[in-house]
């Protein structure tokens, strides 16, 4: 089995990059040589103390799971200019059907550092985004929905929660569908159709019955009664 594995610095290069490192170093009466590195392997921090270093990274020759847990060290020693610099080269990763599964439940495994989490999550996102409507919805249903990603589940539904449109909230955006009882969601922007002329409902408020509702006009009237056919209004998503 391999041994112990070693990565040589300047004690005071490393204390004037990282706070953490100087404590570390100089925080105590008897000054320390070495520190003992459980959580990460000697490739990730040889490269953290390269970028102490303001040696220049390729980031695109490391993986995702290498920038993941080259973040965890950028954060546990408090070197926020490495932190950015990994969150912004995640935008340049090709996501592709065989890996935006993964890209989420690395996305859920660091949950715990949060700025890291959302830009896996927006990057898996993305990669659905870019497709059409009824595109979409096949390769949610191809790559997501499936027996084997049950175990991935929470992983998929933070993938769903991001795709959900934030005004008609649904996977499947309802902009230019008419509005009925069935699909009515309050609070949600609409725009008259055609045949109904001006009507200055622009939102929705909640139904009446099943042929009408109150809605909300652009000046906040919230007491506007409209007719809850799918030719008279439709969701204005856009």
């Amino acid at each position: 089995m391999g041994g112990v594995k070693e990565v040589t610095a300047h004690k005071m290069i490393l204390a004037f990059g990282s706070d953490v490192f100087k404590r570390e170093f100089y925080g105590s009466m008897k000054s320390v040589d070495e520190i003992e590195i459980k959580d990460a392997n000697q490739e990730v921090f040889q490269v953290m103390v390269e970028c102490i270093y303001n040696k220049e990274q390729q980031w695109e020759d490391f993986d995702l799971s290498f920038l993941a847990s080259l973040y965890h060290l950028a954060e546990k020693y408090m070197i926020d200019n490495l932190r950015s610099e990994i969150i912004h080269s995640i935008s340049n990763y090709i996501i592709t059907k065989e890996n935006v599964l993964d890209v989420a439940v690395l996305a859920e495994a660091y949950a715990h550092h949060q700025p890291l989490s959302e830009t896996l999550f927006d990057a898996a996102k993305g990669f659905f985004m870019k497709k059409r409507e009824h595109e979409r919805f096949e390769s949610i249903q191809e790559l997501l929905f499936t027996k084997e990603n049950e175990k991935h589940s929470l992983a998929v539904f933070k993938v769903m929660e991001r795709l959900r449109c934030k005004n008609c909230k649904q996977s499947m955006c309802l902009t230019g569908s008419g509005i009925t009882s069935s699909n009515f969601v309050p609070g949600a922007k609409v725009r008259p159709c055609a045949k109904i002329g001006n009507s200055s409902i622009r939102k929705l408020g909640y139904v009446i019955d099943d042929e009408n509702f109150c809605g909300i006009t652009a000046s906040g009237d919230g007491d506007k009664r409209g007719t809850l056919k799918p030719d008279y209004y439709v969701y204005n998503c856009s």
